[in-house]
């Protein structure tokens, strides 16, 4: 496991939930770390004294546990790897690859002495399937790409960049684990990213869904990346898709969305009305789930910087297991609306610069708009501003998400 980047948030919810009576679920899109996670969890295990005998670690999408895809097979494997008296932590990956594998885990989950830890592909155990699958038995997190202070982690390995050319490269080529084995923007590393986003595309999408076919798909990808941080509809999409010689109906542009973000490619933000406190339903915004990705989804890769950070802000957001929807008070547009475990709420406008009166303006109207006492607070690439606006706060963004300043 050496030079491996110790994925401290994800380690940390592991421990919590450690042989407390819930299967551990990692969902997320493929190639973000699932499988390392669990074996740098496995490893933590053993550092602290746990036996090997006692850890009992599967990848099913290996060849010599083939024989073990049978689930009547599986499940006496797993039975006699018991130990009396002691805990059996079972550390199953791409577990999705056993047909019936939720019967095993029901089976496995009721005996004494067991702690289960699952990963599986989103093509096949998403987030939707596992709740009807184990539904009251597990609990979730999901895995995504590495975060800012984990891309600087990778890239010190290989280079001293400093900050702002890391920030650059992080929001330019993306995050995937996997793409920081090869010199950023380098031939080998595009091939890499491409290589990921063609099966997301081939296993994720077209093999689940066929009705549309690749065109539709691309041009519903293309959209959707250029649209990042606007509002948006399925009728919307559909109609812009017709007009472009596309003809789609709502529902089908709703099916291959749900089917989009099930595969955590994007991630969709309910909108919610500050003022009458409820969720607001068919229009939404979406992000990206890696950045990298938008090359090979716009013929033209250039996004305006605004949508780039609103992204990443909202990925950060989600990273720290807000909950996250965009706001509406009245006439005007808050970015994020977050809430975290607590249930506190905080309100957050991100610019590239609030460095002009009138950009300053435009993002303080929405916010002093809103009447309770929740924080609001401006993320912005500027690194002088004045902090504090009548009680809007404004926080460089590069130290928010390099963990120099909390915004608690």
């Amino acid at each position: 496991m050496k030079n491996l980047i110790q994925r401290d948030g994800y380690l940390k919810w592991l421990g919590e939930h450690r042989e407390k009576n819930l299967i551990k679920v990692l969902t997320g899109m493929r190639r973000t770390g699932k499988s390392t996670i669990l074996k740098l969890f496995a490893d933590s295990l053993r550092s602290e004294g746990v036996e090997d005998k006692c850890i009992v670690f599967l990848n099913f999408e290996e060849m010599e546990n083939e024989f073990l895809l049978n689930p009547k097979e599986l499940y006496s494997f797993l039975k006699n790897r018991l130990i009396k008296g002691r805990t059996v932590y079972f550390f199953l990956d791409e577990i999705q690859n056993v047909e019936g594998f939720e019967r095993v885990l029901d089976s496995l989950y009721v005996k004494e002495g067991v702690d289960i830890y699952i990963t599986g592909s989103s093509a096949n155990l998403f987030s939707s399937e596992i709740a009807t699958l184990l539904t009251g038995r597990y609990v979730e997190i999901n895995v995504m790409p590495f975060s800012f202070m984990e891309a600087i982690k990778a890239r010190s390995e290989n280079d001293n960049m400093d900050e702002r050319r890391c920030f650059r490269d992080y929001i330019t080529y993306g995050s995937l684990p996997e793409a920081f084995a090869y010199a950023q923007g380098s031939s080998e590393q595009r091939e890499y990213i491409e290589s990921v986003y063609r099966t997301i595309l081939e296993k994720d999408l077209l093999k689940r869904k066929t009705d549309g076919g690749r065109i539709l798909v691309d041009n519903l990808l293309r959209y959707m990346v250029g649209s990042i941080g606007s509002l948006t509809s399925a009728k919307r999409i559909a109609d812009r898709l017709t007009a472009n010689g596309s003809k789609v109906s709502a529902n089908t542009i709703s099916s291959y969305l749900d089917l989009i973000t099930d595969s955590f490619m994007f991630y969709r933000a309910d909108r919610f009305d500050v003022v009458g406190g409820e969720q607001l339903k068919l229009t939404n915004k979406y992000y990206l789930c890696d950045l990298g990705f938008k090359y090979y989804i716009l013929n033209n890769p250039a996004i305006e910087i605004q949508q780039l950070i609103e992204n990443i802000v909202f990925l950060e957001f989600k990273r720290r297991r807000y909950r996250v929807a965009t706001g509406r008070v009245r006439d005007k547009e808050v970015d994020f609306v977050i809430q975290d475990r607590q249930g506190s709420i905080k309100y957050i406008q991100v610019a590239t610069t609030v460095a002009s009166e009138e950009k300053l303006s435009q993002e303080l109207a929405s916010l002093k708009m809103i009447r309770d006492n929740y924080p609001k607070i401006i993320l912005t690439l500027d690194d002088f501003y004045s902090e504090n606006h009548a009680g809007i706060k404004t926080v460089n963004l590069i130290d928010f998400i390099s963990g120099r300043v909390d915004i608690n």
